[in-house]
């Protein structure tokens, strides 16, 4: 686990999660930014979550200026070892999810929610500490005109053909989300999924973030070859 200056992350917590956010399994970095999460029952799960916890901001256990916000992975697919390096910063990509449209342009949308830590932090302690408040007052989107972002599938940089602002409802103040569509990969991936990487800057204040989703590839039923 690093930043996104290669600098390793140590005493970070690496989660992976149940569907009600619970711990399937925790552990944390060491020195170098390592970890492993070991005997992983095989099978999906929800998301991984990973953060150096004292630079969270609600922590307020460090200067603004070393705050950061979490990285995630989401439908991660334990089919096998996995090796996944987190990256972080100030920017939080948030709820990431992959999708097709069948009889449409070939290729992916992908959704995805950027969260700025500095707009977070521009409210008084008040807000920002309090969780509840937050998320009633708190505008932390990032604007169309400020977002910058790269999409990858297995590594592979894509094409990106759209990128369309959406107003998501939180209950409280609405915040803006964005979905993408890119072309679709051209290398077949190995796995029944391809891994997609959504890489994130918030020009404003230059803030990077990062998020991962594992794309299961759907069994449709095939036709059946006439002799």
């Amino acid at each position: 686990m690093t930043d996104f200056e290669g600098m390793p992350k140590d005493s970070s917590v690496v989660r992976l999660l149940y569907p009600d956010f619970s711990n399937a399994y925790i552990t944390y970095t060491d020195k170098d930014g390592y970890y492993k999460l070991e005997n992983v029952d095989k099978g999906k799960y929800m998301a991984m979550y990973a953060m150096r916890k004292k630079e969270y901001p609600r922590e307020n256990a460090v200067p603004k200026d070393d705050m950061r916000l979490e990285f995630w992975a989401w439908n991660v697919i334990a089919n096998k070892d996995l090796v996944i390096n987190p990256r972080y910063h100030r920017l939080e990509v948030y709820g990431t999810t992959v999708f097709q449209n069948f009889g449409g342009y070939p290729g992916f949308f992908i959704y995805f929610r950027p969260m700025s830590i500095t707009k977070y932090l521009s409210y008084s302690q008040e807000i920002y500490l309090d969780k509840k408040k937050a998320e009633q007052v708190a505008d932390i989107s990032v604007k169309p005109e400020n977002l910058a972002i790269k999409v990858f599938a297995d590594n592979e940089l894509l094409k990106i053909n759209s990128i369309q602002p959406v107003e998501e409802f939180l209950g409280g103040m609405p915040i803006t989300g964005y979905i993408v569509q890119v072309d679709k990969p051209k290398n077949k991936s190995a796995e029944p999924y391809i891994v997609f990487r959504i890489e994130a800057e918030n020009k404003e204040y230059k803030e990077k973030g990062e998020s991962l989703y594992f794309y299961e590839f759907p069994e449709f039923k095939q036709p059946i070859n006439k002799q």
